[in-house]
């Protein structure tokens, strides 16, 4: 059992899990260990599962066939530091200010699973034999798309009978107020490279004969977006799914006004695609996003170059019924027809992800095939949230992706209920990223309280 939440979260902080640089293979396999160690702990069966890149944490609490199964999902990885000169304390040695833990991965992952460890630890302490069977997924490659994932899903299918996933691995408004998401965005992403003359070019002995590289992509990019702001790409709306009455009404209980977000984003004006306002647009709408351009010299001063390539990374954000692989073939095959004859265009990494939509029992066309198990899932997790937090948790989409959460449905046929546990202020992703302490104590109860209603206890 775990006695101290903080304690425990600040070693599990201490590990530098980052999956995307082989630099942090010692503090993959110090993150993996502490969490495998708390499992252990707790009574669970665990096995360390080989992938391609980082091991998943597999384990088990059996118990009677006939009780309730839930599947518990997170990731042990964590983004990368940089810049680390912005962080006002190391981002791995964590510290406490002003009601929060201060480290990398202290709200994603590692501050939520924290939760759920406690959470169980302290029941399984006062009811040993609760009837509720409890699997657990922890991975270490969630910061990098999660490539070994779908292919354990389908090795590990028959291992993985449950009746529900839980994840905390979202986000809520303010930390009175969770919510339970109900949706996920998709993902569609690649790199385009244009490519020119064999090498870079004096620009004043050159420049004139030939099409600039950094033109060429800058001409290809602008005419992805209408002025407006929706993508220009045909075909790209096409799924879009209307969005229920019922999800308008709950979006109306946010606590922050269109005031308060435009300040906490720090911009002078939004801008939305039309027919969307700003808190639409990051549930309900689908998005494309240049997220990195380079070429040239980029170096102090001038240099006169015409460089022979440029590039662009390039995310698109899904929403239901869009798909993934859909997308990125009618954005690569856009970008092909719209690069200039008089340069190459070579597009790669493709990264693809569909969206994820779960509608909450009670609400407009709840799925006829939802289990009475997650649907019961669904009030014990209002009530045990209420009952903590002193608020009914609000339905909503997430503008987010989680690969995954579509893959458990598609591979292992499980829907997934996402408690989200972080908050903006928390920083996910950047530097000073926190978790607040006051979220932490009051759901290790909620989750306390909802672990035991599971059961039936």
């Amino acid at each position: 059992m775990i006695k101290d939440p903080v304690e425990a979260l600040s070693e599990y902080v201490r590990c530098p899990s980052v999956s995307a640089d082989s630099t942090y293979a010692d503090g993959l396999d110090a993150a993996r260990s502490f969490a495998a160690s708390q499992l252990t702990a707790l009574g669970f069966d665990v096995e360390i599962v080989d992938t391609p890149k980082h091991p998943i944490i597999l384990a088990e609490r059996g118990g009677d066939p006939s009780w309730p199964c839930v599947l518990i999902y997170g990731h042990y990885d964590v983004q990368p530091a940089d810049p680390f000169e912005l962080w006002e304390s190391p981002a791995f040695e964590p510290r406490i200010r002003n009601g929060r833990i201060f480290a990398r991965g202290a709200a994603d992952n590692k501050g939520p699973q924290i939760v759920h460890m406690t959470a169980l630890g302290r029941v399984l302490e006062k009811h040993p034999d609760l009837p509720l069977r409890i699997k657990y997924l922890i991975e270490g490659e969630e910061e990098i798309g999660s490539p070994s994932f779908k292919g354990f899903l389908s090795k590990y299918k028959d291992r993985l009978d449950a009746d529900m996933v839980l994840v905390s691995d979202t986000g809520s408004p303010s930390p009175e107020q969770l919510v339970i998401t109900t949706g996920l965005r998709g993902l569609a992403g690649f790199e385009v490279k244009v490519k020119g003359p064999k090498s870079d070019l004096h620009s004043g002995v050159h420049g004139g004969s030939v099409m600039n590289p950094l033109q060429a992509l800058m001409q290809i990019c602008s005419s992805l977006h209408n002025p407006d702001g929706r993508v220009n790409v045909p075909g790209f709306y096409d799924d879009v799914l209307p969005v229920y009455q019922w999800e308008e009404e709950e979006l109306s209980r946010l606590p922050t006004t269109l005031n308060e977000y435009k300040e906490f984003l720090g911009v002078p004006h939004f801008h939305c695609a039309e027919g969307y306002t700003p808190f639409e647009a990051i549930r309900f709408g689908p998005t494309l996003e240049f997220n990195g351009v380079g070429g040239g010299y980029q170096g102090e001063g001038k240099k006169t170059v015409i460089p022979s390539e440029a590039f662009a990374k390039i995310s698109c954000r899904l929403v239901p019924n869009q798909r993934g692989k859909k997308i990125a073939e009618l954005v690569m095959q856009t970008i092909s027809e719209r690069c200039p004859s008089s340069v190459s265009v070579e597009i790669t990494d493709p990264e693809m992800g569909d969206p994820y939509l779960v509608v909450p029992p009670g609400r407009a066309n709840t799925p006829e095939d939802m289990s009475p198990f997650f649907a019961r899932a669904f009030e014990r997790a209002e009530l045990a949230i209420e009952g903590a937090f002193g608020t009914k948790p609000i339905y909503l989409r997430e503008g987010g992706s989680i690969p995954i959460i579509s893959d458990l449905k598609d591979v292992v046929g499980l829907d997934s209920l996402l408690i989200g546990l972080f908050t903006p202020e928390d920083n996910l992703h950047a530097p000073n990223e926190s978790f607040h302490l006051g979220i932490l104590e009051k759901a290790v109860g909620a989750f306390e309280l909802f672990f035991k209603d599971l059961a039936g206890h």
